[in-house]
């Protein structure tokens, strides 16, 4: 009774367990995926957004882009909460080229209007 089987039931079984896992993956329990708005963020992503948009900004000097992109948050006082956050940040000293790239933002929109 002693079968020199090896090791091709431990590859069959692993390759069949590989398989099986991928359709059920990809078939019956596939991955959703769900856009959402800039608006329906959390505040330290709103903030993140926000950098982004000023260094966009700052490389590419697009007040009308960044202008757009920033109504996407709609935040009621849209210089008060940029020019806060940029306090904030030259505060901590974490990021000083965020900090002024979304001060000069907020000075350059609060300019235009």
């Amino acid at each position: 009774m002693n079968e020199n089987r090896g090791s091709w039931y431990l590859l069959t079984g692993l390759i069949f367990g590989v398989i099986l896992g991928l359709v059920y993956g990809w078939v019956f329990h596939p991955a959703a995926s769900t856009d959402t708005e800039p608006a329906s963020l959390r505040t330290e992503h709103k903030d993140a957004y926000r950098v982004m948009i000023a260094q966009a900004y700052q490389a590419n000097n697009d007040l009308v882009r960044a202008k757009a992109r920033l109504e996407l948050l709609q935040d009621e006082d849209v210089y008060l909460v940029m020019e806060q956050q940029a306090q904030r940040l030259g505060a901590e000293g974490n990021s000083p080229d965020a900090a002024r790239a979304l001060a000069k933002l907020a000075a350059d929109l609060r300019q235009e209007q």
